[in-house]
């Protein structure tokens, strides 16, 4: 038998909706993206209009790659529902962002963000990670 000490364990739950290995990769140089034709105005990451747990797997491999691209911007204005996986995937990318030097910037949905965060008693770490506009 083996004495070594195991963490406290985790539910399946969170194992499952924490995105792991998320890591932004530093901004392209500017001198890169000129070079490949890439303009200055930033690409946003586009999602809805649900996401749930469903979503969740799809959307954290959209987000790593986003934030390895070095991209902030993600739209959620067409976003009609999200569940506690879609806000704690959310959470994640935005610390994940926060850690790397950036502010994950979220795009329309201010609403049904805020509403959904409160709703979850997530609403004041949601603020302090990223930034919501209209």
């Amino acid at each position: 038998m083996s004495s070594r000490r195991h963490g406290p364990k985790k539910s399946s739950l969170a194992r499952r909706v924490r995105p792991k290995g998320l890591r932004a990769a530093p901004p392209a140089p500017a001198a890169a993206a000129a070079r490949n034709g890439a303009s200055d105005a930033p690409v946003p990451l586009v999602i809805g209009p649900s996401l749930s747990i469903r979503e969740a797997g799809a959307c954290r491999q959209q987000l790593h790659a986003l934030l390895m691209a070095g991209g902030t911007l993600v739209d959620v204005s067409a976003l009609e529902s999200i569940d506690t996986a879609g806000l704690q995937l959310l959470l994640a990318a935005a610390a994940t962002a926060a850690r790397a030097g950036c502010t994950l910037r979220l795009v329309g949905g201010r609403q049904l963000l805020q509403r959904a965060a409160a709703e979850l008693g997530l609403a004041e770490p949601l603020a302090a990670l990223a930034e919501i506009a209209a």
